[in-house]
């Protein structure tokens, strides 16, 4: 699978860029990031081309990630039930335009449209003990 580029030297919405852990072509599915203090997040791309168009960023807990990178949790699970309960929603426009719109949603308001697909899992399913 082609891995999409890292933008702005690693940094993407405040965030430092762990790994692209899903592309479509050089197109950015799903990523894990960290805060500067450490904290794992997860994003998914759920609209748009490249690293622009409409993103979810949920802070998860380690062992959340460790369930979706290891297929034992379909991605969009990790933002369904979020670490805090609430995910990102951030719309990025192209060229300067930059961050054009950023909301807070509560995990139990997301409605399955705005959610990854279902079904997508990033190895093969296992169990989440």
């Amino acid at each position: 699978m082609a891995q999409a580029a890292k933008p702005h030297g690693g940094r993407f919405l405040g965030l430092e860029v762990d790994e692209v852990l899903m592309a479509e072509g050089p197109q950015p599915q799903v990523v894990s990031a960290h805060t500067p203090a450490g904290e794992p997040y997860l994003l998914a791309h759920t609209g748009g081309a490249g690293w622009t168009g409409t993103w979810l960023c949920a802070k998860v807990t380690d062992r959340a990630l460790e369930c979706v990178t290891a297929g034992r949790a379909e991605v969009r699970d990790a933002f369904a039930h979020s670490a805090t309960g609430f995910v990102e929603r951030v719309t990025i426009g192209t060229g300067r335009a930059g961050v054009l719109q950023e909301t807070l949603r509560l995990c139990s308001e997301l409605t399955d449209d705005e959610l990854p697909r279902p079904g997508i899992r990033l190895a093969s399913p296992a169990r989440c003990a």
